[in-house]
């Protein structure tokens, strides 16, 4: 893809045996078609996932009621809530690692990933399994990395889009059998959360609800729960789609994220020295909780997490489908039931926005000053338009506070080179080969004003 779209303009027609794709690359079409109303639903290739109820791949005319409503379980109210939670798993994460100490080189994806699900199960399911330190982590883990190796096996294969012959298949049958075990771990958060007992309540009246009920802060699954009682945008039916949505997106593609960024501070040694000291000054006590208004303050670091994102974007693209005519230009529009690729990572390398250097690793690539003279849609990481990712907050947040336990108590190296990195595409795009790293322990006395 991306040696294509360096001979050919976007947007580019591209054959996948008898389906058409409409391939854009350019910052002015992206924004144009993530906005448009009439590109909200969902590809073909979503469907593929299995959770066509969840806010993922649900089809607009769903997506829109639930988006705006369980956009309250993001707030900025619920985040702080959180931040605690987020804290406590992190340095457990970053003690279990110690283990790693002195040894070869690790590839710490698993860890990162424990420690994302853990998390996601307590801030928006509201249920502590202790999954870092339980074999039910490891085992949900093993299964999610099967179920993404099957959806990409039929992604790239237009011979098994049909749903009459996959059904044929030994992959059809073993992506049955994950679901079925994957039911059990819903219905496993469903009974720590009594939600058979809330459901087959009665709704509480909305005139009688008081201030304090209004003002009541509510995770994910208990804003779904409301829903389903309610029977009002949601059908009891639909929760599950939505937990796998939520474990999905919150847990590959943080820990795919932030094993990347990990891996370009072992590569890029003053970088990393420069992230450490801002953490320091910030946070400089070794067992210090980094609150939402530290992680405000880590400019730095963030844009070190944008520049990986930039290089390495865990969603290279997004498709959709039109529901009308969508002019980009006054040569271009692009007919009604299309499917449109927004092909993100050969617009995040491409040297007219990014200048000569577009390879290579620069974190001041997000300098403000820079910032401001790029097209927005120039840096989609977490897509764009109304359909964007509903837990972009969340990330961050996430992300900065990982970030913070792991390089306030280890130093990083790697015998990689930025020159030796693959990349490879299953569904989100991965390090060929995983991002290995050494850990050597620092002595937090050592960060200098």
């Amino acid at each position: 893809m991306k040696n294509i779209v360096q001979k050919y303009p976007s947007p580019l027609c591209i054959h996948l045996g008898p389906l058409v794709h409409i391939c854009l690359y350019k910052p002015e079409h992206m924004q144009i078609f993530l906005n448009s109303p009439h590109c909200l639903n969902k590809s073909l290739q979503y469907d593929f996932f299995l959770v066509n109820r969840g806010l993922f791949s649900a089809p607009a005319h769903l997506w829109k009621g639930q988006r705006k409503i369980l956009n309250f379980s993001f707030a900025p109210a619920i985040l702080n809530s959180h931040v605690s939670v987020l804290n406590e798993k992190s340095a457990m994460m970053a003690d279990l690692m110690e283990s790693y100490v002195g040894q070869d080189e690790q590839d710490l994806f698993h860890n990162i990933a424990l420690c994302a699900l853990d998390t996601i199960y307590c801030t928006a399911f509201g249920c502590d399994f202790d999954l870092q330190r339980m074999p039910i982590g490891d085992q949900y883990l093993k299964l999610q990395s099967q179920y993404i190796d099957l959806v990409t096996q039929r992604v790239f294969n237009p011979l098994l889009y049909p749903n009459f012959i996959y059904r044929m298949t030994k992959a059809y049958k073993k992506q049955q059998e994950i679901m079925e075990t994957g039911r059990l771990f819903i219905t496993n958060i469903m009974n720590a959360r009594n939600a058979d007992a809330v459901l087959s309540s009665q709704p509480e009246n909305k005139a009688q609800k008081t201030y304090e009920d209004d003002k009541k802060l509510q995770n994910f699954l208990d804003k779904l729960l409301e829903l389903a009682q309610e029977n009002n945008q949601l059908a009891k039916e639909d929760i599950p789609d939505h937990l796998y949505t939520m474990i999905f997106a919150g847990t590959d593609t943080t820990a795919t994220t932030l094993s990347n960024v990990l891996l370009m501070l072992a590569v890029h040694q003053d970088i990393q020295e420069r992230v450490y000291q801002e953490i320091m000054k910030e946070c400089p006590e070794k067992e210090q909780q980094i609150s939402v208004e530290n992680a405000a303050k880590l400019l730095y670091t963030e844009m070190v997490c944008k520049e990986t994102l930039r290089l390495f974007p865990v969603a290279p693209a997004v498709a959709r489908v039109t529901t009308s005519d969508i002019k980009l230009d006054d040569n271009t529009t692009i007919p009604n039931n299309t499917t449109v690729v927004a092909a993100i990572y050969p617009m995040h390398r491409d040297p007219l926005h990014w200048g000569p250097d577009a390879e290579t690793f620069n974190p001041d690539n997000f300098l403000p000053e820079l910032v401001a003279r790029r097209h927005p849609y120039a840096f989609l990481p977490f897509s764009g338009g109304p359909r964007n990712c509903i837990g972009v907050r969340y990330a961050w947040l996430s992300m900065k506070v990982m970030i913070a336990h792991l390089v306030r108590k280890y130093r990083m190296t790697t015998s990689l080179t930025m020159d030796a990195i693959g990349i490879e595409y299953s569904i989100i795009l991965k390090i060929t080969g995983g991002c290995p790293i050494s850990l050597e322990k620092r002595d937090c006395t050592t960060a200098t004003a």
